[in-house]
């Protein structure tokens, strides 16, 4: 049987006994986002928090209330007094002038609502890269279960010639013993990848809900070149767009907002109130009146209030003080935070892309090295043929050329992942980004 070449020539093959060519990886990653329950759970924890941001601005905005009140009071060792009724009422309204606290707490809650946003789509991110690196695993584990099913076949069809030349007198029992040993450890290897794609095979539907037999193979062909021309030009994407700078950068804004509350509560607080109300009260020896004697209005008054309040803060023991240090030591360690992660960002930003870079010449000595291989079990078969060559050498042979079959599939497995983790460190991973997979 011809070997399979670099492109999907081994991967077609492969999936034809499992799959029927139906799902792209763009397909699975898009049933991932609806099937994750995971994912589900981070975008309503993400909702929940962008609720911070309405609740910093309710801060800043005026406040009503209406009270109402009803009370009777009585006077029970005193003869000459009655008791007394009283109703009354109040509307308030309170509007913030300069209250650094308030607006600190809508600086916190912008803050909080944009980490929320930035989390929600690096929990994106880590799923597409989790069902993509399923996706290619798969399809890893179908070229290997495929060339040890190649090798299992044809070490058995090597030991039967052997066995039946052995009783002609044409072999050895050695080259016999040979091909036992070879066929054995074919078989132990078809059933240790069949095992490792049903594993692959689970983990992709826990993450999608998809059969894994339906995926299809990654055509080589359709890879367009790197969407950055450079080293550099891709550590300042990063720079720019991965998640975990944004919330980086983010959780500063709210460590910035905790000690602009802190630094504000040594701050006067003034404020701007209104308050109107209305009050009535009946003695109960008053004239029994039906309308009096149920809302009290032998006596009314109204009542209308209105100015500016300032507050001071003077002393409180010292914790103001110690809060705004508290305040400024956390905002200094989001600042390191935030270096921390533009550093690993850049530093997974260059292992992509030499991952990308090797992985290309390592995908074509790959090639190679499946032809050599090819090449020399056929000039080794030969050899054997005109008798300069013996079947242990030839069975050799054939065991490295199965060898290389699977160092060329895992070279094209760290390719795919390392086009992967590029997108992902360059905030650029996305439902969209994945059809580069497919020729589309």
């Amino acid at each position: 049987m011809k070997p399979h070449n670099l492109n999907i020539a081994l991967l077609a093959l492969t999936c034809a006994p499992f799959c029927t060519l139906a799902t792209s990886l763009e397909q699975a990653a898009q049933a991932a986002l609806t099937y994750d329950s995971a994912l589900q759970s981070s975008q309503m924890t993400s909702a929940a928090d962008k609720q911070k941001y309405w609740q910093g601005m309710a801060g800043m905005l005026p406040t009503l209330t209406l009270e109402g009140n009803w009370d009777r009071q009585e006077q029970p060792d005193k003869k000459y007094q009655s008791g007394v009724t009283n109703h009354s009422y109040d509307l308030s309204a309170r509007q913030p002038l300069f209250d650094m606290s308030k607006y600190a707490g809508w600086r916190k809650g912008v803050a909080i609502a944009n980490t929320a946003e930035a989390q929600a789509k690096q929990a994106e991110e880590k799923l597409l890269n989790s069902i993509s690196n399923a996706y290619f695993t798969v399809l890893y584990q179908q070229e290997v279960l495929q060339a040890a099913k190649a090798a299992s076949h044809n070490f058995n069809q090597q030991q039967q010639k052997l066995q039946t030349g052995l009783i002609n007198g044409q072999n050895t029992r050695t080259e016999l013993d040979e091909a036992k040993a070879n066929y054995a450890l074919a078989q132990a290897k078809e059933i240790e990848a069949g095992n490792q794609l049903l594993l692959a095979g689970e983990a992709f539907r826990r993450l999608s809900g998809i059969s894994p037999d339906s995926i299809e193979p990654v055509n080589f062909q359709c890879l367009k070149a790197s969407p950055y021309s450079s080293l550099t030009e891709a550590i300042n994407a990063s720079q720019q767009r991965n998640s975990d700078i944004k919330i980086a950068l983010f959780q500063t804004d709210q460590a910035d907002a905790d000690l602009l509350a802190a630094d504000g509560a040594h701050m006067p607080v003034v404020s701007l109130y209104a308050r109107y109300g209305k009050n009535w009260s009946r003695n109960d020896d008053d004239d029994n009146i039906l309308y009096d004697a149920i809302f009290g209005t032998n006596s009314k008054s109204n009542n209308l209030q209105y100015g500016v309040n300032v507050s001071v803060p003077l002393f409180a023991g010292g914790s103001q003080v110690s809060q705004s240090f508290e305040a400024a030591y956390r905002r200094q360690a989001a600042k390191y935070s935030t270096m921390e992660a533009q550093r690993k960002a850049a530093t997974d930003t260059r292992s992509a892309w030499l991952s990308l870079t090797n992985g290309k010449a390592l995908i074509s000595a790959q090639k190679n090295a499946v032809d050599s291989a090819r090449e020399k079990v056929v000039s080794v078969r030969y050899g054997r043929e005109m008798g300069f060559r013996t079947v242990n050498d030839e069975l050799d042979a054939q065991q490295k050329y199965y060898a290389a079959l699977k160092d060329q599939a895992e070279a094209r497995l760290s390719y795919l992942n390392a086009l992967i983790n590029l997108a992902q460190s360059t905030g650029s991973l996305s439902p969209d980004m994945l059809k580069f997979f497919q020729c589309r």
